[in-house]
């Protein structure tokens, strides 16, 4: 009887921990595609995420955190970004396209030219983009990264 009592106790708690929610409170983002790997001069990045929460009210912002790699060191401009969006349906999952505009992606101030280049050629801007959701509730999603980006100067 008392090992009938312990079987049964422990099947109930499996259960119930298997059947546990699989959106979370803070939201959770991936990358779904980006537009290009190289911008060119005055083009736009395009990425597009997916973002899943549990009470779907991821309406507040996106933030970008640009990491320049470049090995020769300059001042860089605007290294945080934040972009509100417009009102979503309430979804648990959402698809978020954000769109930076070519002014918004470049990172060095004043670039230096490539050594030996004629004509004179400045480096290109190497980039990893670090991306978080947050929501109405103030709850910030875990940091993404990107690839490495590559903007035509």
């Amino acid at each position: 009887m008392k090992v009938s009592i312990l079987v049964l106790s422990v099947l109930s708690v499996l259960i119930l921990a298997c059947n546990k929610d699989k959106f979370q409170t803070k939201p959770s983002i991936s990358i779904k595609s980006i537009s290009t790997d190289k911008v060119p001069l005055n083009s736009n990045l395009v990425i597009t995420l997916e973002c899943t929460d549990k009470e779907g009210d991821v309406q507040d912002s996106v933030i970008v955190i640009k990491n320049r790699l470049n090995k020769r060191v300059v001042p860089t401009v605007r290294d945080t970004l934040r972009y509100t969006f417009p009102f979503f349906p309430v979804h648990n999952t959402t698809e978020i396209v954000l769109t930076m505009n070519y002014q918004d992606i470049l990172s060095a101030s004043n670039p230096p030219f490539i050594p030996g280049s004629t004509p004179p050629t400045r480096e290109l801007d190497t980039l990893i983009l670090k991306l978080a959701v947050r929501d109405n509730a103030g709850h910030t999603s875990d940091t993404i990264t990107t690839k490495q980006i590559y903007v035509v100067r």
